[in-house]
């Protein structure tokens, strides 16, 4: 989301009757809400920090792979982990449908070809099966987000 149109969002909910708005655009999230206890409708939008610290934004996107980097940092013995990448840009679900359980669990072990997830493209349902025998020990996305090409969907310890 570019800033000018995170200023117009900004704008738009200053001017009307909401008391918080959420907005999922291109895989990024924007967040507003009022104060709370306010008693006029109008009142400015709330930004919440530290006081010593400058206000920093940041789309909700770039946070969800920080925080993943982050922990793949974390993880011991990651030598034999290898990363199933998406191959298009897609919809990311991780199960058949929301009735059914997801194809893969962290921790569980599959085989090679086994269907990892499925990315929609244009109405079309893209299964993406699984490069190696292994482990699944990270799943990245979560069901509606967007996956880029060559966005990282799943860490797997490689069977050797």
């Amino acid at each position: 989301m570019e800033l000018n149109e995170i200023l117009l969002l900004l704008e738009k909910f200053e001017s009307s009757d909401l008391s918080s708005l959420k907005v999922r655009l291109k895989g990024d999230e924007f967040e507003a809400a009022r104060n709370e206890g306010s008693e006029r409708i109008s009142s400015k939008p709330s930004i919440q920090s530290k006081a010593d610290e400058p206000v920093k934004f940041m789309p909700a996107k770039k946070r969800r792979e920080e925080a993943a980097a982050e922990e793949t940092k974390a993880e011991p013995d990651m030598e034999n982990w290898t990363e199933v990448s998406s191959p298009i840009v897609g919809t990311f679900y991780s199960r058949p449908s929301e009735k059914e359980e997801p194809f893969v669990k962290i921790g569980q072990k599959v085989k090679k070809g086994d269907v990892l997830c499925i990315l929609e493209a244009m109405k079309i349902m893209n299964e993406i099966k699984s490069p190696h025998d292994g482990t699944i020990k990270k799943v990245l996305l979560q069901d509606g987000d967007m996956a880029d090409f060559g966005k990282v969907l799943f860490l797997m310890e490689e069977e050797r």
